[in-house]
């Protein structure tokens, strides 16, 4: 299935970056703040740098430049997790990182793909973010860190990386359950409903009409429009699909307990669970159509359903069922057309 990069919503994945962009520049100023007091010069200027960086990143931003945004930031993250671990320890848990930048680049090959920018292999730059932080992880044990600081510090360090850390996979997490059901949703929607006339898909109809109970009583309809080639080759297509949408709003209206769908073309296939007034509600049905005024571009359009309906056999057979309907709709069309054959 091809993308429908419509559908993508850009400025609101642009609002979230700009959340997680002030989000940064607040932690890394915080930091410095730590750092600063403690004197620790490779940190302090990398932390001036980085703020900089998050706000000129800003700028990226404003031009929608999502994925540009996103490695900018990948690369200063990495480059501080380094820094800082070489600096105090890997007890202070800046390698933690690396475990909130591997979800999120794989993230970004998604939003590449919906906004055509080719994006760089997220797996190898998955390999390299591991890379970065074991090797700096064993820089640290092997030499012990840069800058002593005592217990109590490392400690805040730690719950500060650690929260953060817990926070960003917690919320990325819900972001990315919500995209996958918003996604299957519109999946689904794309599947069983039909984008016209907002009945049921003839996919739909055969999955319920399978899953439907076969001890169950109940009727199948089969409705065609009458003469509609002659409705599209004289009023045009556009003329065509305002029918068709006419038609299944008032059959919405009159068959309010039938489940409905655009079986194909110009015809309707609807099914009720009772035998409880089968030729009355498809008589008012068609009575409706006929004498219905469709307008279209000020023209009165003369309308009308023929309909055949069949009741449920012992067997069950779907297939059957839908064929005898449709032979009595045939049978209708054959013998005058607008009317009701059962």
């Amino acid at each position: 299935m091809s993308i429908n990069k419509k559908e993508f919503n850009l400025e609101q994945v642009v609002k979230l970056c700009v959340v997680v962009n002030i989000s940064l520049f607040l932690f890394v100023a915080f930091m410095l703040i730590l750092f600063v007091y403690f004197n620790i010069t490779p940190m302090i200027y990398y932390s001036v740098i980085a703020m900089i960086g998050y706000v000129l990143y800003f700028m990226l931003l404003k031009r929608q430049k999502v994925c540009a945004y996103m490695w900018c930031v990948y690369a200063t993250i990495i480059i501080y997790m380094a820094i800082a671990t070489i600096c105090l320890g890997y007890k202070c848990g800046f390698h933690l990182y690396s475990m909130s930048l591997i979800p999120i680049i794989f993230y970004s090959q998604y939003i590449s793909t919906k906004i055509d920018t080719k994006d760089p292999n997220p797996l190898a730059v998955s390999i390299a973010i591991v890379a970065v932080s074991i090797i700096s992880s064993a820089i640290a044990i092997i030499n012990g860190p840069l800058y002593e600081i005592n217990k109590t510090i490392i400690s805040v360090m730690l719950a500060c990386n650690a929260i953060s850390v817990s926070a960003f996979l917690i919320y990325y997490t819900k972001v990315i359950v919500n995209l996958v059901i918003e996604s299957e949703k519109k999946l689904n929607s794309i599947a069983n409903i039909d984008l016209l006339t907002d009945l049921y898909s003839r996919r739909y109809m055969i999955n319920y009409l399978e899953e439907y109970d076969a001890d169950d009583e109940g009727w199948l309809a089969m409705a065609d429009v009458d003469d509609f080639k002659k409705i599209n080759d004289t009023y045009g297509h556009n003329c065509g699909d305002y029918v068709l949408n006419f038609i299944a709003q008032k059959m919405k209206n009159i068959c309010s307990n039938c489940v409905i769908s655009r079986w194909g073309g110009e015809e309707f296939l609807i099914h009720n669970g009772t035998h409880d007034s089968t030729h009355e509600v498809l008589e008012k049905l068609r009575r409706e159509i006929e004498n219905s005024e469709c307008i279209y571009k000020q023209q009165k359009i003369n309308i009308s359903l023929t309909i055949g309906v069949a009741q449920r056999n012992a067997d069950g057979d779907i297939e059957e069922w839908i064929k005898r309907a449709d032979d009595r709709l045939y049978y209708g069309k054959n013998n005058g057309k607008n009317m009701v054959v059962d």
